[in-house]
């Protein structure tokens, strides 16, 4: 029987340190125990940040000012089949309270849970330290999109594999590969993204560092100048 798809809005909250908010899954629900980014069910008509925004303070006690769209990607558990919306979000208020038992703390990608992250979180944890403007590094690699239509990259030395894209299929084979974003031309930005959500984090390139907050409310995850 095929499980009905659920809609799930997910924040990535992060400090003015760097430092990502983390929690345990509270006992009596599935993977008890398991860490995770913070979020919930969406109900019927609402937006995703509304989503957010009614779980973080619902749950946590935080109160969410804006956030911003990231990804989306879904994931088959024994007990759901899950849509995960991602957003970040630097402008949040309060500290986190357990209300259900949980645990919690803010925590960089190169940094231990005191418990086992969710096995769909572990890739996201490393992406969320991926700046804003795009930086030329030397623990990435970029194909360019002649390779990324011939090639399957099975060595990842690096530790951000990226690819250059130009529509939407080609962005569908760089998640299908679990590379970890995309560089795309500007005039190309609406052609890889639905609804405002990228399937992996976007680079939109030639645009310079200053519109960055335009860009990102449309669904990119940075800018490449």
């Amino acid at each position: 029987m095929t499980q009905p798809v659920v809609d799930v809005a997910v924040g990535v909250l992060i400090r003015e340190d760097g430092r990502m908010l983390l929690g345990s899954r509270p006992q009596g629900k599935p993977y008890a125990g398991y860490w995770e980014f913070p979020g919930g069910k969406m109900e019927p008509g609402e937006t995703v940040h509304d989503a957010l925004k009614r779980e973080l303070d619902e749950e946590l006690g935080i109160t969410l000012r804006r956030s911003v769209p990231w990804f989306v990607t879904e994931h088959r558990y024994e007990h759901a089949h899950v849509r995960l919306h991602f957003r970040r979000s630097k402008d949040f208020t309060g500290e986190p309270v357990a209300k259900e038992g949980q645990e919690f703390g803010y925590f960089s990608a190169s940094e231990r849970t005191p418990g086992l992250l969710l096995p769909v979180d572990l890739a996201i944890v490393a992406r969320a330290e991926l700046p804003d403007v795009f930086e030329e590094r030397a623990d990435q690699t970029v194909l360019s999109t002649a390779a990324l239509r011939a090639t399957v990259v099975r060595d990842r030395d690096a530790r951000y594999v990226g690819a250059r894209a130009e529509t939407f299929d080609d962005v569908m084979k760089a998640r299908a590969m679990d590379f970890d974003f995309v560089i795309v031309p500007k005039a190309a930005f609406e052609e890889c993204v639905r609804g405002g959500e990228a399937l992996l984090p976007v680079y939109v390139e030639g645009v310079p560092a200053a519109e960055l907050d335009r860009w990102q409310e449309a669904g990119a995850h940075g800018v490449k100048p």
